[in-house]
């Protein structure tokens, strides 16, 4: 083995060469250090930012929850319209959704929920909370005689459930529609879909029967 190569140190070798580079190039290591904490900065206060916001979206839909429940509607119904305001997508708008779509459709305020649907943030990963949405939004459009659109997102709530009884109910309702607005194809079709030996409510499984008769 030669001498050299016993001396050779390649780690040695490569701190010799940063600490070149940095006596020779000081201004452009200054910025890009700079850069690196800045972004680091950045990051550091979003993510403190989305924990503090979510921890008082969470405090807010709490406490309005807890309102709704003890009676205090009209308390409630203001701080579910505050978070419908003031929130972005998250699970605490879509609980306050929920709750004032729900309070609208028992009061019959249409305007107010055409309003909600236009300007309509609700999303969630679950797909059977999703399916949920479409299935309140369908309500809507029977209610206001839409049965397009009534038709449109019954069949969204259908894809999107995977518990068997809640996609039944869904079939249920709209083999209904199909019923009212006399579309007998659309009816068999789907009626036939239906596994009534999979349906574990007593209930459902007596209205499946009663719309097949």
């Amino acid at each position: 083995m030669k001498k050299e190569e016993i001396k050779y140190d390649p780690i040695r070798d490569t701190f010799l060469k940063g600490l070149t580079y940095i006596s020779t190039n000081p201004n452009n290591v200054m910025k890009v250090s700079i850069s690196i904490l800045a972004l680091l900065l950045l990051l550091i206060i979003y993510n403190n930012r989305s924990n503090n916001q979510d921890s008082s979206y969470n405090r807010l839909i709490s406490i309005t929850t807890n309102k709704h429940l003890d009676g205090k509607e009209d308390l409630s119904i203001s701080g579910f319209k505050e978070v419908l305001k003031t929130y972005s997508h998250s699970e605490s708008y879509n609980q306050a959704y929920i709750y004032l779509f729900n309070y609208y459709m028992e009061n019959n305020l249409l305007d107010n929920l055409e309003m909600m649907i236009e300007d309509n943030k609700f999303y969630s990963n679950d797909n059977n909370i999703q399916a949920s949405l479409h299935l309140m939004h369908g309500d809507y459009f029977i209610r206001i005689k839409n049965n397009d659109k009534a038709i449109k997102s019954y069949k969204k709530c259908i894809k999107l459930f995977n518990i068997y009884d809640r996609e039944t109910y869904v079939k249920i309702k709209l083999c209904m529609l199909y019923n009212d607005i006399m579309m007998d194809d659309e009816f068999n079709e789907l009626y036939n879909t239906i596994r009534v030996d999979e349906i574990n409510d007593f209930q459902l499984k007596s209205l499946y029967e009663q719309i097949g008769s």
